[in-house]
């Protein structure tokens, strides 16, 4: 029978509420997301998909763990670069109702995450898997954001 790595479950639970806590707190404006022209995707599908994009990368996290020191600066500098750009994304979003910006930091965080991809594939092949629904996600939602910036 495995130990349990009390260290990579806190870890876990900690990058997920990381990702997480800001779009529990932070308002979201229905009405000004409802009156957008927009391509219409059911809002329990974005529940589900950036719930188990931020529990992959918790794992993710995880695993490259050990591979986060000095050396790999690139590494840590995606991850928190990504972070802002998801939060930055949400907040000009959803809160201060702008198009474009978000549409921005989308597309940057689409850039970052390919970055890490980059970097994690070197270092860990199995853990850079993680990061590809990331990837495919990240590359349509900067589609549908642009749309929503073009067509309003």
């Amino acid at each position: 029978m495995k130990k349990i790595n009390i260290k990579k479950v806190l870890t876990f639970i900690g990058v997920f509420l990381i990702y997480i806590i800001p779009y529990l707190i932070l308002p979201m404006d229905k009405e000004f997301y409802n009156s957008l022209n927009k391509i219409n995707i059911p809002p329990f599908v974005y529940i589900i998909v950036w719930t188990g994009l931020y529990l992959l990368f918790s794992f993710y996290f995880v695993r490259i763990l050990p591979h986060l020191n000095k050396t790999n600066l690139r590494l840590i500098v995606y991850t928190i670069l990504n972070y802002i750009f998801n939060v930055g994304f949400y907040v000009s979003f959803f809160v201060l109702k702008q198009l474009f910006i978000p549409f921005v930091f989308c597309a940057l965080s689409f850039l970052m995450i390919i970055f890490l991809w980059m970097e994690t594939y070197i270092l860990d092949k199995k853990s850079s898997y993680l990061l590809i629904p990331n990837i495919i996600w990240s590359g349509f939602a900067t589609f549908l954001s642009l749309f929503i910036f073009l067509n309003n």
